[in-house]
């Protein structure tokens, strides 16, 4: 499988020049302000994925990208700078430890909690109003991860919760599962804006 590209950082909006059209998007990575053009924009937006079964490659994104008419050179270039300027990572999710030693995952909406008719989803929304739904692997991670100083100790510490409460399967007490779990699911929560991915701060 190719890696998964992960778009690192928070979307701040446009910034337009006084007096005229011509504007840049500002995206806040740790502590670093980015201005991005148009066509550098486009390709980071897409990187969120467009729903929860997309899963954003180099190669995929730049199919994407051409969809809206950006020269598949010119996307390949651009996705080259974001991941230079670290607003991309290209990522493994069964390798992927360095990744989340050096970033966190933060949540942007509200935990809703078990959705009544499948208990065994989870909600994440807006009063009352769901957006997404995700597992309650992932849910714990999303919930309390903004709380650890790194993904990959918010998902140890999901993992120590988990076998503290008895559950047995790997996919829950294993941090490394934990881990791949959330990078396989995470697209679906970068798209609808639930949360983003940023640089360890600290």
């Amino acid at each position: 499988m190719d890696a998964l590209l992960l778009p690192i950082g928070h979307d701040l909006g446009a910034l337009y020049a006084a007096g005229g059209t011509a504007r840049r998007h500002q995206v806040r990575a740790g502590a670093d302000l980015a201005e991005l053009s148009d066509t550098e924009f486009a390709i980071w937006m897409l990187a969120h994925g467009i729903d929860d079964r997309d899963q954003p490659t180099r190669t995929s994104l730049i199919d994407g990208a051409e969809r809206f008419g950006i020269d598949p050179d010119e996307a390949a270039a651009v996705i080259d700078q974001l991941q230079s300027d670290r607003l991309l990572a290209a990522v493994d999710p069964e390798d992927a430890t360095g990744f989340a030693q050096t970033h966190q995952l933060i949540p942007l909406l509200t935990g809703l909690g078990p959705d009544p008719d499948q208990p065994w989803m989870q909600n994440i929304g807006l009063l009352n109003q769901p957006v997404v739904q995700v597992s309650t692997a992932v849910y714990d991670v999303w919930t309390w991860a903004h709380l650890a100083p790194q993904l990959w100790a918010g998902c140890e510490d999901a993992a120590e919760v988990a076998r503290t409460a008895g559950i047995t399967t790997a996919d829950e007490t294993d941090p490394h599962r934990v881990l791949a779990g959330i990078l396989t699911s995470v697209h679906g929560l970068l798209c609808v804006r639930a949360a983003y991915l940023d640089r360890r701060t600290h």
